[in-house]
């Protein structure tokens, strides 16, 4: 039996003033637009690194130059808004090459940020974390909220210290906070622009738009849980608007329940490209098995306890790959 919806959410038409840091990026930007989509009237504020080259959906938005290096920038941003969904963080790639960065950006910016909402009485604080702070406890049946956090890749352990310095903020300054685990998110970003094609839906779909033939980095044997970015956004939305600031202990895993193999997704990708185009995939390619792989296992990545407060996936695999592969497009003529 679905939960009973908690009896808290906002008043229709209740404004309410949010932040969204890395608003530039994968998440930032779908989630950006999602709320804008949602809630016209909400006062809705993204930040960039800079305002070069904008691409015009961000003309629905108020603009704000930030840097988590730059503590006068965090204060201008954060000075008149009363939630924040924290995003801007070093990506994975990033991350492992100049791990000192990480540490400044993901994990101090993440402090700085945290102070300065707290000096100018913003009261929520949602953080996107990762899957990737449980590091070697992935290969486990099943991952809880409850299971240890191992982390080792400068990715996760940077975004374990940022979690540390949220729930220090919760504790001992009285803020409501929020920190989503995410697993693995897939579908097109907001515009072409946004890189993180690296991603591996998003790659397979760039390589079926502009080759006609999917080449695998991996045996493809490796399980991924996956969520849709809509259903991500949803989250945040259910958290804002839904939940209002009722989150308890704030800790909660995000995914989609839904792990599959990287050979499955490509099988995905081919299947909703040949419906799309009207003609097949020539090839799926997936390199040799190595003897060290790991995650040759489903893992159930539960996220039972932010289903408990009423959430609900929707999930629309098929749509966002098309909607992905038809942003691809766009790559034919560069």
């Amino acid at each position: 039996m679905r939960p009973r919806r908690p009896p808290y959410p906002l008043q229709v038409g209740a404004v309410v003033r949010i932040l969204i840091t890395g608003g530039r990026g994968f998440i930032g930007g779908r989630t950006a637009l999602y709320l804008r989509e949602q809630y016209k009237d909400s006062d809705i504020t993204i930040t960039t690194t800079n305002n070069e080259a904008l691409p015009s959906w961000f003309d629905d938005f108020n603009m704000m130059e930030m840097s988590l290096e730059d503590e006068k920038s965090i204060e201008r941003a954060v000075s008149e808004v009363d939630t924040i969904v924290h995003l801007a963080a070093a990506n994975e790639i990033d991350s492992m090459r100049d791990p000192a960065m990480a540490i400044r950006i993901t994990a101090e910016g993440t402090y700085r940020l945290l102070r300065a909402a707290a000096e100018n009485g913003v009261r929520k604080f949602i953080y996107f974390s990762t899957i990737h702070v449980y590091g070697e406890n992935i290969d486990r049946p099943i991952i809880t909220e409850q299971t240890p956090i191992r982390p080792y890749h400068p990715y996760a352990t940077t975004h374990a210290a940022a979690e540390g310095f949220v729930d220090q903020f919760r504790r001992y300054n009285g803020m409501t906070t929020a920190i989503l685990r995410l697993s693995n998110a897939y579908g097109a970003p907001a515009d072409r622009g946004v890189n993180r094609w690296s991603l591996v839906f998003n790659d397979l779909c760039r390589q079926a738009v502009t080759t006609g033939e999917l080449t695998l980095k991996s045996s493809g044997r490796q399980y991924r849980d996956f969520i849709s970015i809509r259903d991500v956004a949803r989250a945040v939305e259910h958290l804002i608007y839904e939940l209002n600031g009722q989150w308890g202990d704030g800790l909660y895993n995000l995914g989609g329940e839904c792990p599959m193999t990287i050979l499955e997704a490509a099988g995905h990708v081919a299947r909703v490209y040949e419906g799309q185009y009207g003609r097949q995939i020539s090839a799926i390619k997936a390199a040799v098995p190595s003897a060290n792989e790991s995650f040759l296992t489903p893992t159930n990545y539960s996220i039972e306890k932010i289903k408990q407060t009423g959430f609900r996936l929707e999930g629309n695999m098929d749509e966002e790959i098309g909607r992905c592969l038809k942003l691809c497009e766009g790559f034919v003529d560069v």
